[in-house]
């Protein structure tokens, strides 16, 4: 651990885990075993980063977000408050995750991808370099995204195409 990095009250860094120059762990946070966190990243309150998972230089993890176990977050890359990144998901550098973003399990997003407030993005899917996927929309497991994908819209296949919208009644919105 380098010696300028702080450390919030209640928060846990478990063995093994590597906290680089000016990193910020916020009060309550967990940082778990064999966690690697790049230089100037901040972790927010009540935040995980996983076992094994790597989150790289001036990286922003918001307040109860989750990291998962085995997770790669590029250099740069902002993750929204509650947002969660399941096992083994890699993103980009510089990638930004809206608040209340869900990705599935071994999904890999490339540099600069967009995942806007309350998006879904199933496992193994894999999102090209650039693209966004709009608030609310739903990509489902294992699609190719090479496209934007509009808010509220449903995408799948390999490459993914929009099928449907995302209905009123499956709008995260309307569950918090």
């Amino acid at each position: 651990m380098a010696d300028d990095v702080r450390l919030g009250p209640g928060c846990v860094v478990q063995d093994g885990a590597q906290l680089s120059r000016g990193v910020r762990v916020a009060e309550g946070a967990a940082v778990c075993a064999l966690a690697v966190v790049g230089a100037e990243a901040r972790v927010g309150r009540d935040a995980i980063v996983g076992d094994q998972a790597r989150v790289g230089a001036g990286v922003e993890v918001g307040d109860r977000a989750v990291v998962g176990r085995g997770c790669d977050v590029g250099d740069e890359a902002r993750i929204g408050a509650f947002a969660k990144l399941q096992t083994n998901v890699s993103l980009g550098a510089r990638a930004v995750v809206e608040e209340h973003a869900f990705v599935g399990p071994g999904a890999r997003a490339g540099d600069d991808v967009v995942l806007r407030r309350a998006c879904r993005v199933g496992g193994a899917t894999v999102l090209a370099a650039g693209v966004e996927i709009g608030e609310e929309a739903f990509v489902a497991a294992g699609a190719h995204v090479e496209a934007d994908v509009p808010p509220r819209a449903v995408a799948m296949g390999r490459p993914a195409r929009v099928v449907r919208e995302v209905p009123d009644e499956d709008l995260l919105e309307r569950w918090r």
